[in-house]
C-alpha cells in the first residue's frame, strides 16, 4: 500500500515538472504582438496570417496613419523569391508609365540589388509574401504591416499624384512597427528614411 502511494506520489510529481517545463519556453519568449501565438504556425499546416493579426494590424493603421479601415481582409498566397522577382518584373513591363498594379514591399529596390519579398495586387486585392513568411519576428511582421498599408489605400480608394507616393505611409508604418520592438527598417533592410522620402517623391 505504502509503495503504491510513493509510485502515484511520483508520478504525479513527474507530471506536474513536465507540465511547468513545457510552459516555461512561453514565459520567456520574447512578445513579439498580441497575435505572436495565433501568427507563427508550423509551416506544413500554416495558411498565413489569422484574421485577427490582420484585425490587429488593420487597427493600428487606422489609429496612426489615418487610413480606413477596410471590411475584408485581403487574400494571402506565397510563391518563392523567384516567383517574386518574376512577377515584379512582369508589373514593371506592363504597367511603365501608369499605377502598377502590385506595389513592391520593403525593403526598396536599389537598381534589382535587393529581394522582393512581398507584393501587394490592386487588382485581386492580394498580398503575396514569400514562401519562407511565418511572422515569427518584427521584421517579417513588418512587410505584412507594409503591404496591408496597400490593401487599405486601395480599398480606400485613394488617389496620389504619382505610383511611388504610395509608398511614404507604407515604409513609415513599416519602421514605426519595427520601433515598438526596439529595432527600425535601417536596422533591418538596411533602408533609411531619407531614401524613402527620396524614392516616393514625385519628380517630373
Amino acid at each position: 500500500m505504502f509503495k503504491h502511494v510513493l509510485l502515484q506520489a511520483g508520478a504525479l510529481t513527474l507530471a506536474l515538472t513536465s507540465l511547468a517545463n513545457a510552459e516555461e519556453p512561453m514565459r520567456d519568449a520574447p512578445m513579439l504582438s498580441a497575435s505572436r501565438a495565433s501568427v507563427a504556425q508550423p509551416k506544413a499546416d500554416r495558411p498565413g496570417p489569422t484574421e485577427s493579426f490582420l484585425t490587429e494590424i488593420s487597427a493600428w493603421l487606422v489609429a496612426n496613419f489615418g487610413l480606413t479601415a477596410a471590411h475584408e481582409h485581403p487574400k494571402i498566397v506565397f510563391v518563392s523569391k523567384v516567383k517574386l522577382a518574376t512577377m515584379r518584373r512582369q508589373d514593371q513591363l506592363l504597367s511603365e508609365g501608369s499605377f502598377r498594379q502590385t506595389d513592391v514591399s520593403s525593403p526598396v529596390e536599389t537598381a534589382g540589388q535587393r529581394d522582393v519579398v512581398a507584393l501587394y495586387d490592386n487588382a485581386q486585392r492580394t498580398i503575396v509574401l514569400s514562401d519562407d513568411w511565418d511572422g515569427s519576428t518584427p521584421a517579417q511582421q513588418s512587410v505584412l504591416v507594409h503591404e496591408m498599408v496597400h490593401h487599405l489605400q486601395n480599398v480606400g480608394n485613394i488617389r496620389f499624384e504619382c505610383p511611388m507616393a504610395r509608398e511614404k505611409t507604407a515604409y513609415v508604418a513599416q519602421d514605426e512597427w519595427l520601433k515598438r520592438f526596439g529595432t527600425s527598417l535601417e536596422t533591418e533592410f538596411d533602408v533609411d528614411m531619407f531614401t524613402v522620402l527620396i524614392s516616393s517623391a514625385c519628380m517630373y
